[in-house]
């Protein structure tokens, strides 16, 4: 697969939620559509693999077809991917988002994984986000 700045990649198409993950964090969003489609939520995944440049049209896209966006990432959800898609979806004046990531708190040492978890980075969260926007 080729990874151009500024494109997302689109994993998964689906038209019940779209997932926008960056990083280690698409795996989660991948295992989460998966367990979605088997409570017959379709969901959409998107790699946004860069958030600067952001790919706007591809959120956009989103927003005008799905309307509802859970953004998981595993970084502070404080001018990271969340923040730069709530950007675009405030400023489309439509759609909703749900950010899954490191809550607003100073930082913290352990394993990833454990960390992850602490913060509602994982499968489970994902797919509560995503049901709570049915």
């Amino acid at each position: 697969m080729e990874f151009t700045i500024g494109r997302a990649h689109q994993v998964r198409d689906g038209k019940g939620v779209a997932l926008l993950a960056n990083g280690d964090t698409v795996r989660l969003a991948i295992d989460a559509a998966a367990e979605l489609e088997k409570k017959g939520i379709s969901a959409r995944v998107l790699d946004i693999h860069t958030i600067k440049p952001l790919d706007v049209e591809a959120v956009t896209k989103a927003v005008n077809e799905i309307g509802k966006i859970v953004t998981v990432e595993d970084h502070n959800i404080i001018n990271g991917l969340g923040s730069a898609v709530s950007e675009v979806v405030a400023e489309m004046g439509k759609g909703i988002v749900r950010r899954i990531g490191i809550q607003d708190q100073f930082g913290e040492s352990a394993p990833y994984e454990r960390l992850l978890e602490k913060n509602g980075v994982t499968v489970e969260n994902i797919v509560k986000q995503a049901e709570s926007l049915q």
